[in-house]
C-alpha cells in the first residue's frame, strides 16, 4: 500500500472484462451496512470495493438498526466523513448524499430507487453481468441488505480498494479519537511496571454470547432455566427441538464455548504473564460479571476496562451506543503489545490484520487452540508444571 497508486477505474473495468463508460462514473451507488460495529466496517469496505467495480460514485452508506446492538448511530457519528471522502477520492469518488436533481425524481425518497437483491458472496463478474447495466440505465441503485454481498476471492486492485478502506479512510470520529487516545495514555501510565507495556483482552462472556452458544457452565439449573429464557426471549424458536445438554458438551469438546474470564487468567498466567501485568478487558457486560471476574481480578489486580479507566461524565456521550464503545475498545486493543482474543468474531479478525498492518507484521496475538486448552483445563491430574509446557 505505501507503493501503490491509484488504479484508474478504466483500467480496473477493463481488466474486468468490462465495456468501458464512455466517460465520467456509470451512476450513484447506495447500500445499507448492517450488524455491529466490524459487520458495518465489512460492509463499508466491500462497497467501496463494488464501486470501483461498477465505476460507481459512492454515497456515504447508511446504517441499518440492528436489534441486537440497538445502536441508532450514523456513519458520522462513527467515522470521520471528511477524512473517508479525502483519503479514497482517485480511488472511488465519495459523496455525502445524492445530487437533489437526482433524489427529486423519486420524489425525495429513498425506498423508491430501484432496489436490488444481491447474492451472498457474489463475484465481481456478477456485478458487471447483471448490477452494472441497472445502474447504466437508472442512473442510482440501492443494495440492501448488503452484508457480505461481495466474495472474498477478488482481482487484486480491487483487493487494494478494500485495504485502503479499512487501514486509511475509516478513521473514528473526533470524539471517539480524543476519549480513545485517553484511555491508551491511561493504560500506559498504568503499565509502568512493565515498561508502559499492557496485555489487551477481547473477551467474549456477555449474556447473549453465553445463551447462543448453548453452553453450560457451573450455574446449574438455575442458569439452565435463566439461558432458556433468554434463547426464547432474543431467538424463539430457533433452538427448539435441540437437545441442549448434548449440544452443550460436544461445544465445549470442539472448543465452540466462550472462555470464561477464569480459563482466561489462567491460560495467561500458564503462559508466563505475571500479576504485575496489566490487563485491558474489552467487552460488554459480563454474565455474572461480579462473580466470573472474581478470579482473573485475583490474578491479574492491574485489571482494567473503559468503565473503570474513563470517568462517568466523559463515558455520558457514549453510554447507550454500542458500536461507540465498541470503537473505544477497538483502539485501546489497537495499540496494545499484546491482543489476545478469545471466540474469534469480526472484532478480532479486523483487529488482528490492522495490528499486523499498523507494526508492519510484528504485532503480537495470542489466539489459543480452544480444543487442546479444554482438554487441559479439565484434566484434574495435570500439573501446574505441565500445564505451562
Amino acid at each position: 500500500m505505501k507503493v501503490q497508486k491509484p488504479c484508474p477505474v478504466l483500467a480496473t473495468r477493463r481488466r474486468l472484462g468490462s465495456v468501458e463508460a464512455s466517460s465520467g462514473p456509470a451512476g450513484y451507488l447506495i447500500v445499507e451496512a448492517n450488524g455491529g460495529l466490524n459487520q458495518q466496517r465489512s460492509a463499508i469496505c466491500n462497497a467501496v470495493a463494488v464501486a470501483g467495480i461498477l465505476n460507481a460514485v459512492l454515497v456515504i452508506p447508511s446504517f441499518g438498526y440492528n436489534s441486537v446492538w440497538k445502536d441508532p448511530s450514523e456513519f458520522r457519528d462513527i467515522y470521520d466523513e471528511d477524512h473517508f471522502i479525502a483519503t479514497l477520492e482517485g480511488y472511488v469518488k465519495v459523496v455525502k448524499e445524492l445530487p437533489d436533481e437526482l433524489l427529486s425524481k423519486y420524489d425525495h425518497n429513498i425506498t423508491n430507487i430501484p432496489h436490488l437483491r444481491v447474492e451472498a458472496w457474489a463475484p465481481a463478474k456478477h456485478y458487471l453481468g447483471k448490477v452494472y447495466p441497472v445502474l447504466q440505465e437508472q442512473g442510482v441503485i440501492r443494495i440492501a441488505p448488503f452484508a457480505n454481498r461481495l466474495a472474498m476471492d477478488v482481482p487484486s486492485h480491487i483487493q487494494l480498494l478494500r485495504c485502503i478502506t479499512n487501514y486509511r479512510a475509516l478513521k473514528f470520529s473526533a470524539p471517539i479519537t480524543a476519549l480513545a487516545h485517553k484511555l491508551v495514555n491511561r493504560m500506559i501510565e498504568r503499565s509502568s511496571m512493565t515498561g508502559g507495556k499492557y496485555v489487551s483482552v477481547h473477551l467474549r462472556f456477555e449474556e447473549d454470547m453465553v445463551a447462543f452458544s448453548c453452553c453450560l457452565y457451573d450455574g446449574g439449573d438455575a442458569e439452565k432455566f435463566e439461558m432458556h429464557s433468554f434463547r426464547e426471549k432474543e431467538w424463539k424458536g430457533k433452538f427448539k427441538g435441540k437437545d441442549l445438554d448434548f449440544t452443550a458438551g460436544r461445544n465445549r469438546i470442539d472448543g465452540k464455548c466462550p472462555l470464561t474470564p477464569l480459563e482466561v487468567g489462567m491460560m495467561l498466567r500458564g503462559m508466563g504473564f505475571d500479576s504485575n501485568t496489566s490487563i485491558y478487558l474489552a467487552s460488554g457486560k459480563i454474565y455474572k460479571g461480579e462473580q466470573h471476574l472474581a478470579p482473573l481480578l485475583k490474578m491479574f489486580p492491574l485489571l482494567y476496562s473503559k468503565e473503570s479507566l474513563a470517568t462517568s461524565d466523559e463515558l455520558a456521550p457514549f453510554q447507550g451506543y454500542s458500536s461507540r464503545l465498541a470503537a473505544l475498545d477497538y483502539t485501546v486493543c489497537l495499540f496494545s503489545e499484546v491482543f489476545a482474543t478469545t471466540h474469534g468474531g469480526n472484532f478480532p479478525h479486523f483487529l488482528m490484520g490492522h495490528r499486523r498492518f499498523l507494526f508492519n507484521g510484528h504485532a503480537k496475538t495470542i489466539k489459543p487452540d480452544k480444543r487442546m486448552l479444554v482438554g487441559l483445563l479439565e484434566n484434574m491430574t495435570i500439573s501446574w508444571k505441565d500445564f505451562q509446557g
